[in-house]
């Protein structure tokens, strides 16, 4: 096993009888860094200005410099898939092919610099792509901005939304996961399932129900396009007012477009506002999605994929409730999210109830 993924049971004094998930060793992976940067950059690589941006619970994300002869210095960002994750195991694919087909396009992501999806070099799944100067806006904090700046984001928001469903995706490497009738959609609702049927301290017989009725009605999209999958504010960095990258592209496939726009409406994702962002109102947002994208929305598809949408999150919660509770992962945000499950399942109940 490369150094910079060690198991935390080869540590001395740890209980023989739990299994630990592998420990991502920073400095490690900051020397594997420096060894694979000078290999694709054919000049001796120093990385300078390391750290991680935020601890997630998902991919871990490093700031750094590679800095060589040849090309000066270079702000860059490494995404690392790690064992531990909560949904390990990783794939770089979707973000890899993502990062390639939206090159030039008008949707604005950071230049996919590397990847290998083996990590045989660094330990792990991993990618680099280009440092993008800007800020992420919190949700939460969205009280704090000023209302007209708000809105001309949220509205550049729905623009870049539109362009990526006007893609053609059988000129992309997602083009392969189109083959035959499997709809990827049906799968994840599959993968859900699987996952909340996991042991847990506790059940939801409502989720076991909903889910099932969801695979039972997932509805033929309008066309088939690129769906993020995780398109909400929060996920892309703006600059000087302007939306400048899309971030976070590793639940990318090929679906129904309504689930992108359901899932961006969220109240959870709009400081528990019904309008994006606090601003844009749901007739509005889906009148600007429509003149923009060239796409009719239906109201019952809408209505299934907020259902959806409440369920994906109810299972991404339930990832947390376990870690903490099953795999005894000691992070208290991982049981704050089990205090949110009673919440988001009343309003799973409201949307079936909507959709059905």
């Amino acid at each position: 096993m490369p150094e910079a993924a060690k198991r935390s049971d080869d540590v001395p004094g740890t209980a023989p009888n739990l299994v630990h998930p592998a420990v991502v060793n920073d400095d490690a992976v900051r020397t594997a860094l420096a060894q694979h940067m000078s290999r694709i950059s054919g000049s001796r690589t120093k990385i300078t200005s390391f750290g991680r941006k935020s601890s997630g619970f998902s991919w871990i994300t490093y700031a750094f410099a590679a800095r060589s002869a040849l090309d000066g210095d270079r702000k860059l960002i490494l995404r690392v898939g790690p064992p531990s994750g909560l949904f390990a195991p990783y794939s770089v694919l979707p973000q890899v092919h993502a990062l390639q087909a939206l090159a030039g396009s008008g949707v604005p992501v950071p230049a996919l610099v590397s990847s290998a999806q083996d990590g045989a070099e660094i330990g792990f799944p991993f990618f680099i792509c280009e440092h993008i100067e800007g800020d992420v806006p919190a949700p939460w904090a969205a009280s704090e901005i000023d209302p007209d700046h708000k809105r001309a984001i949220a509205r550049q928001f729905i623009e870049i939304l539109a362009s990526l469903h006007r893609i053609n995706p059988d000129t992309t490497p997602f083009a392969s996961q189109a083959q035959g009738a499997d709809r990827a959609e049906q799968r994840a609702i599959a993968g859900w399932r699987a996952s909340l049927a996991r042991p847990t301290a506790r059940y939801y017989p409502l989720l076991d129900w909903g889910g099932r009725w969801l695979e039972d009605h997932c509805p033929q999209p309008p066309c088939r396009t690129i769906v993020h999958g995780d398109y909400r504010i929060g996920n892309f960095i703006e600059h000087e007012r302007r939306i400048a990258a899309i971030l976070d592209w590793e639940l990318t496939h090929l679906g129904d477009p309504h689930e992108d726009l359901a899932w961006a409406m969220m109240p959870t994702f709009n400081a528990r506002s019904r309008k994006l962002y606090g601003v844009l109102e749901r007739a509005e947002v889906i009148d600007l999605y429509q003149r923009a994208s060239g796409i009719a929305v239906s109201d019952r598809s809408l209505a299934f994929y907020e259902a959806h949408a409440l369920y994906q999150a109810a299972a991404i919660q339930m990832c947390a409730v376990r870690a903490f509770e099953v795999d005894r992962f000691n992070d208290m945000r991982l049981a704050v999210m089990a205090s949110q499950m009673p919440s988001i399942v009343r309003a799973f109940e409201r949307a079936l109830e909507a959709a059905a």
